[in-house]
């Protein structure tokens, strides 16, 4: 028999009452994996769901293009494969021991009999579910929506700020067309020395060394904010990605659902055939049952 207080630190069973934890403890059965076993792969019928007591599982998908999806990696109390069992649809994403993991196995006839004899602890796993549903969905949306710089200028820094704006006056044409008036009005006044003495003559030994200590300065402040850019073009590629993936999960749901609405639309067709069929025979059983005019 399983440890009951492990079952209740399981935010799916959290909410059941004692003597159903109890009877839960009594059909579960201790299980394991070795690292990399796979536990259950995409498309196998559902016989048992699974609590992860030590260790960590990845939950992923094959995409079409032979390249694997992890959705999630759940760890400790964690539980996974309960959908499968309650929609008796087959399994939707494979599930992978990373490491050795122990596990609570629950089988599925075991599970559906005690749903049916405490249908107070199936609301409440139901509603678990759900909650755990909502979350996944306002996660994807949150993440899927966000702004890269929103997001830039949540983590960035004054320093940062201060280096994006070096850079952008720095690689502007106004910098430039000021940069080289400045210039040549200080060797202009240098150069013409008749009124007055220069004070950084010809070959502009102090004009050099400031110019050398600005390219010193100003080198390495763009590079910062070139690697801030850099950042912010991977997390735009990494967003990107995930508004592509939701844009195809929302795609495939609608043309599951006109799947769906056309299998309907045809078995109401059929339906109505065979309704129109039995008419015609019971018209024509009649015709024949009724006497010939003489």
């Amino acid at each position: 028999m399983m440890d009951a207080e492990f079952l209740r630190s399981v935010s799916i069973f959290s909410s059941f009452p004692e003597e159903d934890v109890q009877e839960l403890a009594g059909l579960a059965k201790p299980a394991s994996r070795e690292d990399q076993h796979l536990i259950f792969r995409r498309g196998d019928s559902a016989d048992a769901m699974y609590v992860i007591r030590k260790g960590r599982v990845e939950i992923s998908v094959w995409t079409e293009d032979n390249e694997e999806l992890v959705l999630a990696m759940l760890g400790d109390t964690d539980f996974f494969g309960e959908l499968a069992l309650l929609d008796g649809a087959p399994r939707t994403a494979s599930a992978k021991a990373i490491g050795p993991v122990s596990l609570i196995e629950i089988r599925k006839d075991d599970l559906l009999a005690f749903l049916r004899r405490n249908p107070e602890a199936a609301i409440a796993m139901t509603k678990e579910i759900a909650h755990r549903l909502r979350a996944a969905n306002s996660l994807i949306e949150h993440r899927a929506t966000r702004n890269v710089n929103e997001l830039m200028e949540e983590k960035s820094t004054y320093g940062d700020r201060l280096a994006d704006r070096i850079a952008q006056v720095g690689g502007s044409w106004s910098f430039l067309i000021f940069f080289a008036v400045t210039l040549g009005l200080w060797m202009g006044v240098n150069t013409v020395g008749a009124l007055w003495r220069p004070f950084d003559p010809f070959p502009f030994i102090f004009l050099n060394l400031i110019l050398s200590c600005l390219a010193a300065v100003q080198a390495p402040v763009i590079m910062m904010s070139q690697n801030r850019q850099g950042v912010k073009d991977r997390l735009q590629a990494d967003l990107d990605y995930k508004v592509n993936l939701k844009a195809e999960m929302e795609i495939r749901s609608l043309h599951l659902k006109l799947d769906e609405l056309r299998t309907t639309e045809l078995r109401d067709f059929l339906e109505l055939q065979r309704e129109q069929a039995k008419m015609i025979e019971a018209l024509a059983s009649r015709a024949a049952s009724e006497p010939a005019p003489s």
